[in-house]
């Protein structure tokens, strides 16, 4: 390892954030290319540059490093975007496996479906008590916000408060199960009621 590289190594196992960040700003660029030229998809490229110094940052005390840590991150970027692309692939298979039998892909989305619904459920059971109610009366009364302040006697900020409350909870949910699209769906239909 370079005296420059030792230095910034060593300030990085005492986390020491700033010469982290400056470190990850500047090396930022070429480890996404070499992650690029492997995924060929620039946000699973990000992701996975990301992920590696998260890991290096969050590990540093247990890490040995002996001869260069550009090397050691470029080569823990290469494992993790081979990784990502055997995942991928394995993807891949098991979709063109699914399209071959309709009815098969059909009934295990169903089921997905149906697991989701059933963490949203209870998601939406473990909100407080008014909170519940509120989106409750937003979300399948499909009443608007003023009407549910009106029927509770209660202000529409407290409502809209429930709400944001009720969305931030099941946020975790959907975010869990990769669906922000019907997350997106949910409040955009809630907002604008």
């Amino acid at each position: 390892m370079s005296p420059e590289e030792e230095q910034t190594w060593s300030a990085i196992q005492q986390k020491d954030q700033q010469a982290f960040e400056t470190y990850y700003k500047k090396h930022y660029t070429y480890f996404f290319v070499c992650a690029s030229k492997f995924l060929k998809d620039t946000g699973q490229a990000q992701e996975i540059v990301n992920d590696v110094f998260m890991k290096i940052w969050e590990d540093s005390g247990k890490i040995n490093i002996e001869f260069s840590l550009k090397s050691y991150i470029y080569r823990a970027i290469i494992n993790r975007s081979l990784n990502a692309l055997e995942k991928n692939n394995k993807e891949r298979e098991n979709q063109n496996e699914l399209s071959r039998r309709p009815e098969e892909a059909f009934e295990l989305r169903e089921m997905e479906e149906n697991e989701l619904k059933i963490k949203l459920y209870s998601a939406i059971d473990q909100l407080p008590e008014q909170c519940q109610k509120v989106f409750k009366m937003s979300r399948f009364e499909e009443l608007k916000q003023q009407e549910i302040a009106n029927q509770l006697g209660i202000s529409i900020k407290t409502v809209k408060n429930h709400i944001t409350l009720a969305l931030k909870k099941l946020t975790v949910v959907l975010v869990e199960a990769g669906r922000l699209p019907l997350l997106i769906t949910i409040i955009i239909d809630i907002l604008f009621k």
